[in-house]
C-alpha cells in the first residue's frame, strides 16, 4: 500500500476511486445541499451554519479552553453545594399526595392520638406465665420506664403491662376495696338490668357472683398488684382465660407488651429519635421470668433511612467500579476512562440541581444514581467512539467538530425522547414515583450537557497536541457481532413487524396477570435485625402492625356513640377475623367487661364509658380519648398479610359503616397509608408506559417528518416493552412498586438505540451506500460503541441487584434484563426492517438539487465521500476530497491525523 493510502480506503465500505484534487461533488441527502471546501483525504469540515460557532470555538482552543474549564469548575462547585441540600425521607409524603383524603386523615389522627408505636415484647420464661411477671422488681422497673418515657418530648403515651393491669384494678377494686361499689360492679348490674332475655340476665348474675367469690377469696390487705392471687383475679376471667379487654397487652399466656406511642406528625429525624429513646430506655434491663425485645414501624423506617444514606454512596461506588472495568475491558480507545470522568461531573451537576429543586431521596429515587450513571456513560461512549471513528477511519482534520456534527442531531433527539419517557412518570399517583421521574428528567439533560461540553473540550485538546493515529477497528469482535446480529434477510421484515405487534399485545395480556408485591416487609432487607424482630413479634404475639380508626362525635360519652363504637368493633372482628386480632378502645374495654358466655350482647352506656375514663391511668386516657376535639380512638391489631387484604378491610369500613347522625368513623394509620400506596400504584401503572410510547412516537414524527421512520424506531421498542411483561410472567416474579413502573425507563433506553441506528443509517445512505451496505457500514463502524454503551446501560440498572433491599434488587435485575432485550431487539429486528422499508423508498429520500441549484446525481455506492454536516432530517451533504496527505495548521508539524503509516 502506498504511504498516502488511508484506512478509510482500506475499509470495504469506504472504497472507490478518489476524486480529483480540489473537486467538489454535491451530496444527495434529505434536505441536504451545499458543498464545502475540499480538504485532505477523509476530512469532514464543519458546516458553516449551526455548528460553525462550535468549530470556531474549538479551533480557538487556547484562551477559550481555559475559560470553559474555569466555568465548568465554577458550575461544579455551585451545583456541588446543592448535594448538601439533598434530603433523605421515608415519610408518608413519599407514598401519598399531601392533599389526598388518606393523607389528611392520617395527619388528623396523629394530631389527636399520636404517631406510630414502638412495641416492647416480654416473653415469659418456660414454666412461667404472664401472672409471674408482676414481681416487685418488675413492677418497679415498669414504673421507672413509664416515668422516663413520658418525660421524653418524643413520646405521646406509654402503656406498660402494669398500666393495663392498673386500669383493671381501678375498675374492679373500688374505693376501700369494696367490690360491690366498684365501677365494674355498677356496669355489670346495669347490663343485667338492660338484658332483654331473662335467662341471659340470670346467667349474667351467676357470672357476677362467681367474680365476687374470686375477689372475696383474696384478703383485702392482699388486693394489690404485688399479690399473685390478686394479679390472677385481675388478669384472668372466670373461665381461666386472659380477660378479653387485656389481650392487646397480654396477647398470649406467655407474652406481654409495652406500647410506646411516639409524637404524632413527627419528622423522620424526630421519629427516629423517638425510637432511639425507647430502645435506650429498655437497653440493659432484665426482668424476672422474662426476656424482652423492642421493635416497631419507627425502627423499620429508621433502618430504611439509614440504608438510604449509606446505600446511596455504596451503590454509586459499585457503579463506578463496574463502569471502569467495562471501559477498560471493552472500550479500546485512547482516554477510555474519560466518559466515566465527565459523567461523574455530570452526576454532581444533576444531583446538586436536584438538591436545589428539592427532589427528595427516597427508597425509589435513590435508584436514579446508578440509572443516570449508566445512561450517561451510554451517551458519552457514543460521542467518544464517533470522535475516534472520525480520527482513525476518516482522518478528519477536526475529528471532534465533525463527530459532533454527525451525532448532535441523533443525540439531541435521543435525549429529548428519554426525557419525555421519564416525564410519563409524572402522571403517577404516587409521589415517590413522580420524584423518580423528575430526578431522571432533570438529571439526564444536565449529564448530557456536561458530557458534551467536557468530553468535546478534552478530546479537542488531545487531538491538537497528540492526534490519534489511523487504525481500522471495524473488523473487531464487537463490530462483527453487531453485523451478524442484524444480518437477517429482508424477507423477514414483515414477519418481524407482525411479531413485534404480537409481542406487544402479549405483553398487555401478561401485564394484567402480573401481581404487585404488596407486603411492605418484603420490600426491605430480609436479613436485617429489625425484620427478624418484627417476625419474632408477630410469631409470639400474633401481630406486628395495627389499623387505627378514630371516631368523632358531638359527645363521645353519649349512649349512641358508645353503642355504635362497641357494635362497630365487634362487626369488624367478626367479618375480618383472618386479618384483625383484637380491638383496643375505651368502649371495647367496658364492652368486653360486660361480655358473659351464653348471654345476649349488651352495649355499654355513655355513663359506663365515662366512668371508665375517670379511673383510667393518664396514658390510657390520652391514647383512647381526646376530649378537647371530641374524638375517640380504636386500635385493631392486625395479623400478617398483604396490603391488598388490608385494603379490603379499609374498603369495608369506608363503605359499610353507618354511624349515627353527627358521628364519623375514619380509618387511618400506617396500614391505611399502605393501602393508599397500593391504590396509587395500581390505578394507572400500565398507562404510564403508554404515555411514554405516545410521547416518544409524536416526537419522532416531528423530528423525522416521516411516519415510516418514526414507526420503524418504535418496532424494537414495542418488542422490548411487551417482552418485559412476558419475561416477568414467565419467571414468576412479583412486581415491586418500583419495578411496576419500569416501562418508561425501558422505552427511553430502547428509543435511544433505535434513534442512533436510524440516524446513522440515513447518514450512510447519504454517502451513497445502498440500504444493505448502509446497515452493514453502520454496524461495523458503531458496533463497538453500541455494545459498550448498551452494557453500560445494563450495568447502570443492574448494579441495583447489589442492594440489600428487595425493592431495589428486583428492579435492577428485571430492568437490566429488559434493557438487554431492548438492545437485542434494536440490533436484530431493526436492520432487516430498515433495509426492507428503505428499498421501497420509504426511508431515505435523496434530493436532486444542491445549494447552487444544480442537479447532481447520487454518489457512487461504496465511494468514500466525506461529509460536511448532518442536515435537519438526519441525512448529510457530502463532498469528495482530494487524495494525498493533509496538513492542518492546528496540529504540530508531522503529526497530522490524516497521515497514514507506511505499509
Amino acid at each position: 500500500m502506498s504511504q498516502n493510502a488511508s484506512p478509510a480506503d482500506e475499509s470495504p465500505d469506504r472504497t472507490g476511486p478518489p476524486a480529483a484534487s480540489g473537486s467538489a461533488a454535491a451530496g444527495t441527502g434529505d434536505g441536504a445541499g451545499g458543498a464545502a471546501s475540499a480538504g485532505g483525504v477523509g476530512e469532514r469540515a464543519p458546516a458553516s451554519h449551526g455548528a460553525g460557532s462550535l468549530s470556531s470555538r474549538l479551533s480557538d482552543h487556547g484562551r477559550r479552553t481555559g475559560i470553559v474549564a474555569l466555568v465548568a469548575l465554577l458550575v461544579t462547585v455551585i451545583l456541588g453545594f446543592g448535594l448538601t441540600r439533598l434530603e433523605f425521607t421515608t415519610s408518608q409524603d413519599n407514598y401519598l399526595n399531601s392533599d389526598s383524603r388518606i393523607a389528611r386523615d392520617n395527619v388528623d389522627y396523629q394530631s389527636l392520638f399520636g404517631g406510630e408505636a414502638m412495641v416492647t415484647l416480654f416473653t415469659v420464661a418456660p414454666g412461667s406465665t404472664t401472672a409471674d411477671l408482676f414481681t416487685s422488681r418488675n413492677i418497679a422497673q415498669w414504673r421507672t420506664l413509664q416515668h422516663d418515657l413520658d418525660a421524653s418530648p418524643h413520646v405521646s403515651s406509654t402503656i406498660t403491662p402494669l398500666t393495663a393491669l392498673e386500669f383493671t384494678d381501678n375498675l374492679v377494686r373500688g374505693q376501700g376495696s369494696d367490690a360491690l361499689s366498684s365501677p365494674a360492679a355498677k356496669m355489670l348490674i346495669g347490663a343485667q338490668q338492660r338484658d332483654p332475655d331473662k335467662a341471659s340476665a340470670s346467667r349474667r348474675l351467676a357470672d357476677s357472683l362467681r367474680t365476687l367469690q374470686r375477689i372475696n377469696a383474696v384478703p383485702v390487705a392482699n388486693r394489690n398488684l404485688g399479690s399473685p392471687a390478686w394479679v390472677k383475679v385481675l388478669l384472668y376471667d372466670n373461665t381461666g382465660a386472659i380477660r378479653k379487654s387485656l389481650r392487646p397487652f397480654f396477647p398470649t399466656t406467655t407474652t406481654a407488651q409495652m406500647v410506646t406511642r411516639l409524637k404524632g406528625n413527627a419528622s423522620l429525624h424526630e421519629e427516629g429519635a423517638g425510637a432511639h429513646v425507647v430502645e435506650r430506655a429498655v437497653a440493659g434491663l432484665t426482668f424476672d421470668h422474662a426476656s424482652l425485645m423492642t421493635t416497631g414501624a419507627p425502627a423499620l423506617l429508621r433502618n430504611i433511612n439509614n440504608y438510604l444514606r449509606g446505600g446511596f454512596l455504596t451503590l454509586g461506588a459499585i457503579s463506578l467500579v463496574l463502569m471502569a472495568g467495562l471501559l477498560l475491558a471493552a472500550f479500546a480507545v485512547r482516554f477510555r476512562l474519560l466518559p466515566l470522568g465527565v459523567v461523574g461531573v455530570g452526576l454532581i451537576w444533576a444531583f446538586g440541581l436536584a438538591g436545589y429543586v428539592g427532589v427528595p431521596l427516597s427508597v425509589v429515587t435513590i435508584a436514579g444514581l446508578p440509572v443516570l450513571l449508566g445512561v450517561g456513560i451510554d451517551f458519552a461512549v457514543q460521542l467518544h467512539s464517533r470522535i475516534e471513528e472520525e480520527a482513525q477511519l476518516d482522518r478528519a482534520r477536526h475529528p471532534v467538530v465533525v463527530a459532533w456534527e454527525g451525532l448532535r442531531r441523533a443525540l439531541s433527539v435521543a435525549t429529548v425522547a428519554a426525557v419525555l419517557s421519564f416525564c410519563a412518570l409524572e402522571f403517577s399517583e404516587v409521589p415517590m414515583i413522580r420524584d423518580f421521574g423528575t430526578l431522571l428528567a432533570i438529571g439526564l439533560p444536565v449529564i448530557v450537557i456536561a458530557t458534551v461540553l467536557l468530553l468535546l473540550l478534552t478530546l479537542d485538546v488531545r487531538e491538537r497536541h497528540r492526534p490519534t493515529p489511523p487504525r481500522d477497528y471495524t473488523h473487531g469482535p464487537l463490530g462483527r457481532a453487531v453485523i451478524k446480529l442484524g444480518g437477517l434477510p429482508r424477507i423477514t421484515a414483515i414477519p418481524l413487524v407482525i411479531v413485534s405487534v404480537a409481542v406487544f399485545a402479549g405483553g398487555i395480556v401478561a401485564d394484567g396477570k402480573l401481581t404487585v408485591q404488596t407486603d411492605p416487609e418484603k420490600w426491605v432487607n430480609q436479613h436485617s435485625q429489625v425484620i427478624k424482630d418484627i417476625r419474632t413479634l408477630r410469631a409470639r404475639s400474633g401481630s406486628a402492625s395495627e389499623l387505627d380508626v378514630y371516631i368523632r362525635s358531638p359527645n363521645v360519652f353519649d349512649d349512641a356513640t358508645a353503642s355504635f363504637v362497641g357494635r362497630f368493633a365487634n362487626r369488624q372482628l367478626s367479618t375480618h377475623s383472618a386479618d384483625l386480632r383484637d380491638a383496643s378502645s375505651l368502649v371495647t374495654i367496658v364492652s368486653y367487661l360486660l361480655e358473659v358466655p351464653n348471654t345476649s350482647i349488651v352495649m355499654p352506656t355513655g355513663a359506663d364509658v365515662r366512668a371508665a375514663y375517670d379511673v383510667a391511668p393518664p396514658d390510657i386516657q390520652r391514647s383512647t380519648v381526646n376530649l378537647k376535639n371530641s374524638a375517640m380512638n380504636i386500635i385493631f391489631r392486625t395479623g400478617s398479610g398483604s396490603l391488598e387484604r388490608r385494603a379490603a378491610v379499609v374498603a369495608d369500613i369506608r363503605g359499610n359503616t353507618h354511624p349515627p347522625a353527627g358521628v364519623t368513623a375514619t380509618p387511618s394509620g400506617l396500614a391505611v397509608i399502605g393501602t393508599g400506596l397500593l391504590s396509587g400504584l395500581q390505578n394507572n401503572r400500565t398507562e404510564l408506559t403508554y404515555y411514554a410510547l405516545i410521547g416518544v412516537f409524536v416526537l419522532l414524527v416531528l423530528c423525522h417528518l416521516s411516519l415510516v421512520r418514526a414507526a420503524l424506531s418504535m418496532v424494537p421498542v414495542l418488542i422490548a416493552v411487551g417482552l418485559s411483561s412476558l419475561v416477568a410472567l414467565a419467571i414468576g416474579v412479583d412486581l415491586s412498586p418500583l419495578t411496576a413502573v419500569s416501562g418508561p425507563l425501558i422505552v427511553a433506553l430502547c428509543t435511544e438505540f433505535t434513534t442512533l441506528l436510524i440516524f446513522r443509517h440515513l447518514e450512510e445512505r447519504s454517502r451513497g451506500h445502498d440500504p444493505r451496505a448502509a446497515v452493514e457500514t453502520t454496524a461495523g463502524r458503531t458496533g463497538r460503541a453500541f455494545a459498550v454503551s448498551a452494557l453500560a446501560a445494563v450495568i447502570g440498572v443492574g448494579v441495583l441487584a447489589f442492594s440489600s433491599l428487595p425493592l431495589l434488587r428486583d428492579f435492577g435485575l428485571l430492568v437490566a434484563l429488559n434493557v438487554a432485550v431492548a438492545l437485542l431487539s434494536a440490533l436484530i429486528v431493526l436492520p432487516p426492517v430498515l433495509v426492507w422499508a428503505d428499498e421501497h423508498g420509504w426511508v431515505h429520500h435523496p434530493r436532486n438539487r444542491n445549494r447552487n441549484g444544480r442537479h447532481s446525481g447520487p454518489s457512487s455506492p461504496g465511494r468514500d465521500t466525506s461529509t460536511d454536516r448532518v442536515d435537519h432530517a438526519g441525512d448529510i451533504t457530502s463532498t469528495s476530497t482530494s487524495t494525498g496527505r493533509a496538513t492542518d495548521a492546528g496540529y504540530p508539524s508531522g503529526t497530522s491525523p490524516t497521515a497514514a503509516p507506511s505499509t
